[in-house]
């Protein structure tokens, strides 16, 4: 799982880095708008936080407890940063409901707070992955919860970055 790990970090974190290289290209259109600068910042955690929970599952080693406590306070506080972020953008967009069009934008952040809840139960209940077969372990579990995640956050920004400039709103 080790290798894993290592490819999901190595991946998610170039992936902040290219992100900010694309947030460069557009940066007066979406840093001028609140929902939009809000948006780029979710895309941005949606890298980000993938990362940083590949970085503590590695670094635990033996010590479960490490990736446990990595997992749930990042999942704590991607749902959390989520839900805030999608109400300011609601708010900004001057009460409108978004500020963006596409699907992965709108349904996409709902369906990545499921998933960071099910990475938080699962670390916080690794007996859960029984459910799923006597020989998987919990690694692997959030491993394939993970893989989603940052399948859901390259599409949401392919979404975001997709949208022509004709349809921004400013």
């Amino acid at each position: 799982m080790d290798a894993f790990y290592q490819t999901v970090s190595g991946f998610s974190f170039t992936l902040v880095g290219l992100w900010w290289a694309v947030v460069q290209f557009r940066h007066e259109e979406w840093m001028g708008h609140a929902a939009r600068r809000r948006l780029v910042y979710s895309v941005h955690l949606s890298f980000m936080i993938p990362g940083v929970m590949s970085l503590g599952a590695m670094i635990a080693g033996d010590l479960k407890i490490i990736w446990r406590l990595v997992f749930m306070l990042s999942c704590v506080f991607a749902i959390l940063a989520l839900l805030f972020l999608t109400q300011t953008a609601r708010a900004a967009s001057g009460g409108k409901g978004k500020a963006y069009s596409g699907w992965f934008i709108c349904g996409g952040r709902w369906v990545t707070i499921l998933l960071y809840a099910l990475v938080a139960v699962v670390a916080a209940d690794t007996n859960v992955v029984k459910l799923f077969g006597p020989t998987i372990t919990p690694l692997q579990v959030e491993g394939l919860l993970l893989t989603l995640l940052v399948f859901l956050g390259t599409s949401v920004a392919w979404d975001f970055l997709a949208e022509p400039k004709a349809q921004v709103e400013t």
